[in-house]
């Protein structure tokens, strides 16, 4: 049975948009580079949609004053992160395999260095995912 992660991601305050995924984009070549054959099956990322203004908008939030998200149900508030990511893993050996090769000492040193470019690590949140059930068309 497959395993998923999900990841939400927030970028390091005062860093531009357009820098964060340029970053966050290189970070997953980084992982891929030092995971190698174990690098998830997918990896799959998206960012949330902000639209960038001049003047703060009544009710926005001070994280994202100038970058409010596109929000269609509920608050700015809400969707303070960046970006989210799923990784699917074949299995739990899988999964286990690629920790080995992330979390070898080394291998964490130059990830958390170069998450430091980029990311807010005190909002960073990973969680492992339960049952997943896909509607099509």
């Amino acid at each position: 049975m497959s395993v998923k992660v999900f990841i939400y991601a927030y970028r390091k305050h005062g860093l531009s948009l357009e820098d964060f995924k340029t970053h966050y984009e290189a970070h997953v070549d980084l992982v891929k580079r030092i995971s190698g054959d174990d690098f998830p099956i997918s990896h799959k990322r998206s960012y949330v949609l902000r639209n960038p203004v001049e003047v703060a908008a009544e009710g926005t939030s001070e994280r994202n004053a100038l970058t409010p998200a596109t929000v269609i149900v509920g608050q700015q508030s809400d969707f303070e992160f960046d970006a989210y990511a799923e990784l699917t893993f074949a299995d739990q050996a899988a999964f286990q395999a690629f920790g080995a090769k992330v979390y070898a000492p080394d291998a964490a040193a130059q990830i958390a260095a170069d998450e430091e470019k980029f990311l807010d690590k005190s909002k960073l949140g990973i969680v492992m995912l339960g049952d997943v059930i896909e509607t099509s068309k």
